[in-house]
C-alpha cells in the first residue's frame, strides 16, 4: 500500500511536527476507504481550527479525534 503523506499546512505554515504523526496515522486508516487527498483536506481543515490555539498539548489528540470522526461519516454516507 502506498501512503501519501503531506505535513498539514495552516495559513501557509507547517503545523507541529506531531501533527505529522498524526496524519499518517489518520491516512492508515482511511486511505483505502477514501481517497487520499479527502483525507488530507479533513486533515488541514481539522487542524486549521487550532492554529491560534495557546494551548497545543492537546491539539494532536483533538486533530486525530475530530478527523477520524469527520471521515468515518464520510465512509458511512458512501455507503
Amino acid at each position: 500500500m502506498t501512503l501519501i503523506v503531506h505535513p498539514p499546512v495552516v495559513a501557509g505554515a507547517a503545523v507541529d511536527d506531531d501533527l505529522v504523526a498524526v496524519a499518517r496515522a489518520v491516512h492508515e486508516e482511511f486511505d483505502t476507504r477514501l481517497e487520499p487527498t479527502l483525507v488530507d483536506e479533513c486533515i488541514h481543515e481539522v487542524a486549521a481550527r487550532f492554529a491560534d490555539a495557546r494551548v497545543r498539548s492537546f491539539v494532536p489528540l483533538l486533530v486525530r479525534r475530530y478527523a477520524t470522526d469527520a471521515l468515518r461519516d464520510r465512509v458511512a454516507s458512501a455507503r
